[in-house]
């Protein structure tokens, strides 16, 4: 894999290693599936590490966001949300943005399905990820490079504080999802022809 995607053994070994499954690719990234999530290279990056290292995703981002929130509120005494954000490319867009891994404090997916459009149309399909969209927003700050900011206050967002944590409930089953539903059923279609 690591000469056919032009990465380097050790980097693609540790991709490897850390990914749920591993999908296909292109030039310098994996395409692969991670905690539910579909994402280059498992989330394993070599972008602001030091030669011959590379940076892994936390291994439970939701306990990480928590144990933040609740340290928060002891020290301040203030109820806080608490995203761990990364970055990552959405199919045939060029750049990155930045995504929700987990959140502590509050909902971070508003299910819109049932309610009316502008001109009563019920919706039927969408559900707004105000995690996603607040994760983007701190990106723009954070940066990608030597920017250097690790976090960002986000005053008076549109949400509601919670006592929970969550991770893997933002995602949903690759049969239910646009892009991987339809990748699957090509790759099936692929196999039977």
């Amino acid at each position: 894999l690591a000469s056919m995607y032009d990465l380097e053994p050790n980097f693609a070994e540790i991709v490897l290693r850390e990914a749920d499954r591993v999908l296909g690719g292109a030039r310098g990234a994996l395409l692969t599936l991670k905690d539910g999530t579909l994402t280059a290279n498992a989330g394993v990056d070599q972008k602001n590490a030091p030669s011959g290292y590379a940076v892994l995703p936390p291994k439970d981002p939701a306990d990480f966001s928590r144990k933040i929130r609740v340290e928060v509120f002891k020290r301040t005494g203030k109820k806080v949300a608490v995203m761990i954000v990364d970055s990552r490319v959405t199919p045939l867009r060029m750049g990155t943005v930045g995504y929700a891994l987990a959140v502590s404090g509050f909902k971070p997916v508003v299910d819109l399905r049932f309610k009316r459009d502008l001109f009563g149309r019920k919706v039927r399909i969408t559900r707004h990820s105000v995690a996603d969209d607040l994760s983007s927003a701190a990106h723009v700050l954070m940066g990608e490079t030597d920017e250097r900011n690790a976090i960002v206050l986000i005053r008076d967002a549109p949400i509601d504080l919670v006592d929970e944590e969550f991770d893997s409930s933002m995602n949903i089953k690759p049969e239910e999802c646009l892009f991987m539903a339809s990748l699957l059923k090509k790759l099936e279609e692929g196999k039977e022809g």
